[in-house]
């Protein structure tokens, strides 16, 4: 007999095509202790943090439905790269964290958040949801006590604010597979940036994360990252770097076309973003990254929906 939860899980599985790391079914677990009765808000109040995409599933909305469109595009922003996939969302500037998956398959990678209303710039947040809420929680708590000591008229406003971050975070901690007792600004400068990814990034990419595959597969290109990316902003049409990653695709070094795609993504006009796909789609076959194929297209052929909520954009989306 199988449980609720492995039929969430297979549920997941079947509309995303792969296994979400167990950290997501832990984090819910969470949510679910911490607002019983909304658990996709249950940090809404202290964080402005709402959970979305698979927990979404997790919580019964797509039960009894065939969505139009694939759950990869659900909660995908415009400017996600295929390996991103938004669990949480802010209230502020297209704020949103995803599970940041190199190969989907294999489940590894690391949580990261980026303003899709800002400058194209992913951070890397932490090993698992655990870890990423708890970051911004210590971004907030620095903020408040900022807050507070310039304006001292509200003290009472921000006390508060700061008792509800301290009970979360004794929560978070309880369930947190790492003690970490420093706080606020302390623990933003030692944990800001420290997730385990970061030492199998072979190369780095434009929008700040990276890519990681096995290093012989990945070869240095003729230019160095500087002058590279800046000939990619500048240039409409970049054809000899484009030709270099493709050579270093047929020589067998398919993370080279994997950071030229990269690099692309992260800039605009529509040749380059043509170059995009074409590398990017070329590297995931060579690397046997099937799933993130099939993300990048259909994120390719429905790439200006008017909401990233699929329920949203076919008119049946009620919460």
């Amino acid at each position: 007999m199988t449980t609720p939860l492995a039929r969430r899980r297979a549920q997941l599985r079947e509309l995303y095509g792969f296994d979400f790391p167990d950290d997501l079914f832990r984090f819910w677990d969470f949510a679910a202790r911490l607002r019983p009765l909304e658990p996709l808000r249950a940090l809404d109040d202290a964080l402005d943090m709402v959970l979305v995409g698979p927990f979404e599933v997790l919580a019964g909305r797509f039960d009894g439905r065939s969505p139009r469109y694939s759950l990869h595009l659900h909660w995908r922003y415009y400017d996600d790269p295929p390996e991103f996939f938004t669990a949480v969302a802010g209230h502020i500037d297209g704020l949103h964290w995803g599970l940041y998956l190199d190969d989907p398959a294999a489940g590894s990678g690391c949580v990261a958040s980026y303003y899709s209303r800002d400058a194209f710039e992913i951070s890397s947040d932490g090993d698992d949801l655990f870890e990423a809420v708890r970051l911004h929680l210590e971004h907030s708590h620095q903020d408040c006590e900022e807050y507070r000591a310039e304006d001292e008229e509200n003290a009472a406003e921000y006390d508060a604010q700061l008792d509800g971050l301290a009970e979360l975070r004794g929560t978070l901690m309880r369930w947190a597979t790492t003690h970490r007792p420093e706080i606020g600004e302390e623990y933003a400068e030692r944990y800001g940036s420290a997730p385990l990814r970061d030492e199998r990034v072979v190369a780095e990419t434009m929008e700040g994360m990276g890519i990681v595959v096995p290093p012989a597969l990945s070869r240095p290109l003729s230019l160095k990252d500087k002058r590279l990316w800046s000939r990619l902003r500048k240039e409409d049409d970049p054809l000899d770097l484009v030709e270099e990653a493709r050579d270093a695709l047929r020589a067998g070094f398919p993370g080279t076309a994997l950071k030229i795609g990269k690099d692309l993504w992260a800039t605009t006009g529509p040749t380059k973003t043509d170059y995009a796909y074409e590398l990017l789609d070329a590297a995931y076959a060579a690397l046997g990254r099937e799933e993130l194929r099939q993300v990048l297209r259909n994120h390719r052929a429905n790439r200006d929906l008017p909401t990233v909520d699929i329920l949203e954009a076919e008119g049946n989306g009620e919460k």
